[in-house]
């Protein structure tokens, strides 16, 4: 994954880094999440936010990069039911095995926990603009992009209920920096598209919860420590440099 780290570090790269950020932190806002595992991370000061007395973790196999624990996406080294809320980054289209990513990422997910995707949208311009000869084998078309269809599927094989579904970002670069002048304001571009438009949106932020019968919210005590497997992690307790943060809270 590290040509994709580079690519975010690219202008077009920290655009959507921010963006995505952005629509993440809106909807942490309104989900349970104490404990907040992210696979994948930006690099450059780009993270989500978390709210109140909630714990981040960034897990990635990038070798001193802005991480918490470094690890293979295919085997968390975190026990089952350990986190409430998942986040993956753009995991699934870079990946030779994303069955056994989601799989994992369901097996860390507490009861009544939540899984939110971001992965691109092959029916989109972004989808097209992979096809075109230049951009063989480069990041980020170089990715196996799966629809939003498919991993809905994928998420009820595991016993998910869907969620809410988000879009963004329907041009790709460098179509969104010849028209970057027409937003309005900064924020508005981690605003997500919308029930009409999200069809045409770059990115795809799927949701699904982890419902259990009978399970109820854990207390507010709780702690903050997680659990590892062990042997199972090639780096824990590695901490992230504390650059700039870009955040939106509103």
């Amino acid at each position: 994954m590290e040509w994709l780290h580079d690519w975010f570090a690219t202008p077009a790269g920290r655009d959507l880094a921010a963006r995505e950020s952005r629509l993440l932190s809106r909807r942490l806002a309104g989900l349970y999440a104490r404990r907040v595992l992210q696979l994948g991370a930006y690099g450059g000061g780009f993270c989500p936010t978390v709210y109140g007395d909630a714990r981040q973790w960034v897990m990635d196999d990038w070798p001193g990069g802005p991480i918490d624990l470094r690890a293979e996406r295919t085997v968390i080294p975190l026990a089952s039911g350990s986190v409430d809320v998942v986040i993956l980054v753009h995991q699934l289209e870079f990946c030779d095995r994303p069955h056994q990513v989601f799989r994992e990422a369901a097996r860390v997910l507490a009861p009544e926990g939540h899984l939110l995707v971001l992965g691109f949208n092959p029916f989109s311009l972004w989808g097209l603009r992979r096809l075109l000869p230049r951009a063989a084998g480069r990041p980020p078309w170089s990715g196996r992009y799966l629809s939003a269809g498919r991993m809905t599927d994928w998420m009820l094989l595991l016993g998910l209920t869907p969620r809410k579904r988000d879009s963004l970002a329907p041009l790709p670069p460098p179509l969104q920096a010849r028209f970057a002048q027409s937003v309005s304001t900064d924020s508005a571009q981690g605003q997500s598209l919308g029930l009409a438009w999200r069809w045409c949106g770059g990115v795809n932020l799927i949701m699904g919860q982890k419902r259990v019968h009978g399970a109820k919210q854990p207390p507010l005590r709780w702690r903050q420590r997680l659990e590892l497997m062990p042997g199972r992690v090639a780096e824990a307790g590695l901490r992230r440099a504390q650059p700039e943060i870009h955040r939106d809270a509103s």
